[in-house]
Formats: structure tokens, sequence, C-alpha cells
């Protein structure tokens, strides 16, 4: 019988969701070398579209611009009628870090920041066993403040590494709509860890950049996240 209750449940859920409003930026990994130096940046992936200006006007300090965008339409799954899941965000943040050889080749920088997005999420869903489509709606603005830590090598041709981030995320103005009636979530605020890995390979002054993000967070949250972030991208060194 209790197996029975479990297949049930899961047929019943099947085509629920939640909505999806907190999406990881590529994290910058500049890998700073001299004073002077700047890098330009754009990355698409799983989290969309990417950019990032990164200057270092004093010895060993620089300063970050990162933002994150996408708009994704496609037709819904639920049901074979002319409906379609919405989604889109965007966010931008500003940091800035020390970075210094640990080595002849090996760099470590640390990084501290503030950002600020917003996130909006419509689609539909259909419970088993019923006809009735149901449409929800959830949208929000948030700001994030964070940590970060780099470790990396870096030679001409070259350069890998890892970096980890810890951000502390604050939703306001949240809110989810779910067949016109409106709900207020309560779970506003998280710490999110955003550990990174990542390769470039070209020359001196282009090279062509991947990264791997896996972001957590142990907090019970009343919306989705992604889990897996995948980019790629070229970074202009000057």
């Amino acid at each position: 019988m209790k197996k029975i209750m479990i297949v049930l449940t899961l047929l019943l859920l099947n085509g629920c969701r939640s909505a999806l409003l907190y999406t990881t930026n590529s994290i910058p990994v500049p890998l700073i070398q001299n004073q002077g130096e700047t890098q330009i940046s754009g990355q698409y992936g799983t989290n969309g579209k990417s950019f990032n200006l990164v200057s270092s006007p004093l010895k060993n300090i620089s300063v970050s611009i990162a933002g994150n965008y996408d708009n994704v339409t496609k037709k819904s799954e639920i049901s074979e009628k002319d409906l379609e899941d919405k989604n889109s965000h965007k966010y931008t943040e500003v940091a800035v870090g020390y970075s210094d050889f640990l080595s002849e080749t090996f760099i470590g920088e640390t990084f501290a920041g503030y950002g600020r997005g917003e996130a909006k999420d419509q689609y539909f869903e259909q419970y088993a066993f019923s006809s009735k489509i149901h449409e929800n709606l959830a949208e929000g603005k948030y700001e994030k403040y964070f940590i970060q830590g780099n470790l990396g090598q870096r030679k001409s041709d070259f350069a890998t590494g890892f970096a980890l981030r810890l951000s502390y995320v604050s939703f306001f103005e949240l809110m989810k709509i779910k067949d016109g009636v409106n709900s207020f979530p309560s779970s506003k605020e998280f710490l999110i860890f955003e550990p990174a890995i990542f390769a470039k390979i070209g020359g001196k002054n282009l090279k062509l950049e991947v990264e791997v993000i896996f972001p957590y967070t142990a907090k019970d949250i009343d919306f989705d996240y992604q889990s897996l972030v995948i980019s790629a991208g070229l970074r202009f060194i000057f």
C-alpha cells in the first residue's frame, strides 16, 4: 500500500515545478597580472548572456563590472494548446578585488561586491487525472552581497583553476500568482555557494573561456534556481 501511495503521489505531481527566479551569473575570474591591465569578455550559456569588464588601476587592485540577462519563450509541454512558458531575468554587479602572484604562474584573487537583479517566470501545469490547466506567474527583485576567492594558473596561451563565491541573496517585491490568486512567499533570503571551475585557451590577448558552476543552497526556499551552469565565450586582454 505504501508503494502504491508513492506512485499515486508522483502521478499527481506530474507537471509540477517551482518558479525559476534566481540564476547564477557567469563568475568573472580574470587572474590579473599587471597594473593597468584591462579585460573584456562575453559569454553565452545555460544562464543566458553574460558580460564582464575588469580593470586594474592600481597595483594588485582591480574593479569588475559584470552582468547577466536572458529572455526565453518556449511552447508549454503541459498541453497541446497554444500556450507558452516564459522566463526572463537581468542582473548587474560591481566588485573590488585584490590579486597577487603565489608563484611564477599561479595567481590568487579575492573579490567583494554587490549586485541587483530581477526575474519573472510564467508557466502552465496540468495535474494527473485533471483536464484543468493552471497558470502560474512569479516575479521578484533581489539584491546580492558576495565574497569570492579565485586560484588559478595563467600562462600566455592558457589559464585554468577554480573559484568559490559565497552570496547572500535577499528578494523584495516577491510574489506568486496561481490561477489569479496572489501569494507572498515568506522565505526571501538565503546563502548560496557558487563554486566554479574554468579553462581559457588562446593567445596572449584573446582567449576562449569555458566555465562550469555548481550553485547550491541548503535553505528551503519558495522558488527554484539552476543547480548547474555552463557557459563559454571570448575574453579580450589589453
